[in-house]
């Protein structure tokens, strides 16, 4: 039987159909599971505390406000290993330097205990991807996927979580790399739209490690903007580097250490009382209390840094003060420690 050639007419049809179902299949989404890898594996790669991160040096400014106050400074990491590095703080005229020595650390600071600000920027720059006092837990799971661009331009975003809260998007380039990183209120959340935001922009890649060199952050009467100035690799540190400051306080220390936290532990139990003064007096309060926790879990210590309003202090009371608290573990012993323990809550919608 001849074969009946095709029309011109047809075979352009034929063409078309072709080229747009490889259009099509070029610009579809990703599998959610693949994704949530991606996820995964950038929140391992910013994490600038991790255990495999290499020997590097960060140098950024801060700018810093809490309440009706605004600090300017620099924020400095010289890493070489989970187990030796040191911190350089410098607040306008506040400062600290904070040096890790296998089982020590040793700290000096010219004032008397860390300002609310020493304490709030370390667990922010160390490992800015994980939300804190959210009331959420980490969960990389993928449950929305979109995308912007096409080709090299193209953008992958994804809302990952399962908070009723906040949203958490991260968006990759055509190449699967981390570029950007936002955090909202949900908008049909209870929580309002002022109430918190991060923003973590311009990432940039060493070895295997991914960073913001642009971060911002607001949370209720406190905002934080960072600007990365250097993050480089460094192949050996000048030995003055890890040399103890002068007139330091030495502490007992470990990485990892194990914690063991009470079933009555008043990090939980203030958060409740707390809420339910909120409930009750129709006002919402803030507060950072700075504490040294003994090798039992009491406090032997404590310094109130910061309240808002300040009657919000009155309901820490001294029985409250004292614990017990988490006691920390290291190589099988209790120690020592400080701590700022801090009352953030996310501000609700008005009715």
């Amino acid at each position: 039987m001849a074969l009946i050639p095709r029309s011109p007419t047809s075979r352009l049809l034929v063409l078309t159909l072709v080229l747009l179902s490889k259009a099509a299949s070029a610009q579809s989404l990703p599998d959610k599971k693949e994704v949530s890898d991606w996820v995964r594996n950038a929140l391992k790669a910013s994490d600038l505390a991790s255990a495999d991160s290499l020997s590097y040096h960060l140098m950024a400014k801060v700018h810093y406000t809490l309440g009706d106050k605004t600090l300017d400074g620099t924020y400095e990491i010289l890493w070489a290993t989970r187990d030796r590095y040191r911190l350089e703080i410098r607040m306008s005229d506040t400062g600290e330097t904070d040096v890790v020595l296998t089982d020590k650390e040793y700290i000096v600071r010219n004032t008397p205990t860390p300002t609310v600000e020493m304490g709030r920027l370390t667990g922010f720059l160390f490992n800015p991807s994980l939300p804190e006092s959210s009331g959420t837990q980490r969960n990389d799971s993928v449950y929305k996927l979109s995308s912007t661009g096409e080709g090299a331009t193209r953008q992958i975003c994804a809302l990952v979580g399962d908070n009723q809260t906040l949203e958490h998007e991260f968006c990759f380039d055509a190449n699967s790399e981390l570029v950007s990183r936002h955090d909202r209120p949900r908008p049909h959340s209870s929580v309002s739209k002022e109430a918190y935001s991060l923003d973590m922009t311009d990432y940039v890649s060493l070895e295997s490690m991914r960073y913001p060199r642009r971060l911002s952050k607001r949370f209720g009467p406190e905002s934080i903007d960072v600007n990365v100035e250097k993050w480089e690799t460094v192949k050996q540190f000048d030995a003055k580097v890890f040399v103890p400051p002068p007139n330091s306080t030495v502490w007992n220390w470990c990485s990892t250490p194990e914690v063991k936290t009470p079933k009555n532990a008043q990090q939980q139990v203030l958060s409740a009382i707390l809420s339910q003064s909120f409930t009750a007096n129709g006002r919402l309060p803030y507060l950072a209390v700075y504490q040294i926790i003994g090798t039992d879990g009491m406090a032997k210590q404590t310094t109130d840094l910061f309240s808002s309003p300040e009657s919000a202090m009155k309901e820490f009371t001294s029985e409250q003060r004292r614990g017990p608290w988490p006691v920390h573990v290291c190589n099988g012993k209790p120690v020592e420690y400080e701590s700022i323990f801090t009352f953030w809550p996310l501000l609700p919608k008005l009715r």
